[in-house]
């Protein structure tokens, strides 16, 4: 049974809905942050988590972060394509080196629907899949049991990156649906498959919520539960595009958008469910 876990992406938006899940179930968590003043003055981390300093690329602090752990947790993200250290790329191989030193047991790793269906952008890219995929492959040609969590679009993305004062900012014209799943959902189901792991290997899990919803309903929902209602606007493609020539964040935006503009995912969560619940929040309650 899986009682220690060192954590790696402990800072990023959706790791709360994780680590809050595992330390309710009993698991001890080491986690990995380049600045430990940061989460050890924020009130609402949890003291009993304990952090280490050091980062992906200090092979040194990877031993420190695995030695006395079962299994490891990885919440990676990539923001550049043009960095010559990518997390999902060159973190990975540094963290299935250290974990075959030290006999890790299992990894869990948070990734992309896109990633096993790619089949679902029907032809487009993205450079942040691409490194994802990669990942991807390495972990599962590592011989080290790993678990997948291959997610759907986020609703707290809404909040942590949508929502700004009075508004709701997002992009047009995305023309299929997608199965929208809560973070504290997600982090539920994860933490249920780390309880019953012991008997799977290499296992992929599709996280999708339950109704397919297009990104225009997804945020005017959403902008409905606030008082005054937010004002929902949606940029287009074009447009990002050009703000994207002086703008990095712009940039990337419209890269995203133009990956999802005809991007059309079908269900495929019911074996998941099946094995570590159903979904039970939506646009309307998962704050």
């Amino acid at each position: 049974m899986i009682q220690k876990i060192a954590f790696i992406g402990i800072t990023g938006n959706l790791a709360p809905f994780t680590y809050n899940e595992l330390l309710k179930k009993g698991i001890y968590i080491k986690a990995l942050v380049r600045n430990p003043d940061k989460v050890k003055n924020n009130s609402e981390f949890p003291k009993e988590i304990e952090v280490l300093k050091g980062d992906l690329q200090n092979l040194e602090s990877l031993r420190n972060l695995f030695s006395d752990v079962d299994a490891i947790y990885l919440n990676l993200s990539t923001t550049d394509a043009n960095a010559t250290f990518q997390p999902e790329v060159h973190g990975i191989q540094n963290v299935i080196k250290i974990a075959k030193e030290k006999a890790i047991k299992r990894i869990f790793h948070v990734s992309a629907i896109t990633v096993v269906y790619p089949e679902f952008a029907q032809g487009g890219d993205l450079f942040i899949n691409s490194f994802r995929k990669k990942g991807y492959q390495l972990l599962k040609e590592s011989n080290i049991p790993v678990t997948f969590f291959h997610c759907s679009w986020i609703m707290d993305v809404m909040e942590y990156a949508m929502h700004k004062d009075n508004k709701l900012q997002g992009f047009k014209s995305l023309h299929h649906p997608f199965f929208w799943l809560a973070g504290k959902d997600l982090g539920k189901m994860i933490s249920n498959a780390v309880m019953n792991s012991d008997h799977e290997l290499t296992k992929d899990y599709i996280m999708q919520g339950k109704n397919a919803i297009t990104f225009k309903e997804a945020l005017e929902r959403y902008a409905q539960t606030f008082t005054p209602q937010l004002k929902v606007e949606l940029a287009p493609i074009w447009l990002l595009k050009g703000i994207g020539m002086f703008n990095r964040e712009a940039k990337k935006a419209g890269q995203i958008a133009h990956f999802f503009s005809n991007y059309k995912e079908e269900f495929k969560a019911g074996a998941t469910w099946l094995e570590l619940g159903e979904p039970q929040l939506t646009i309307e309650n998962f704050r």
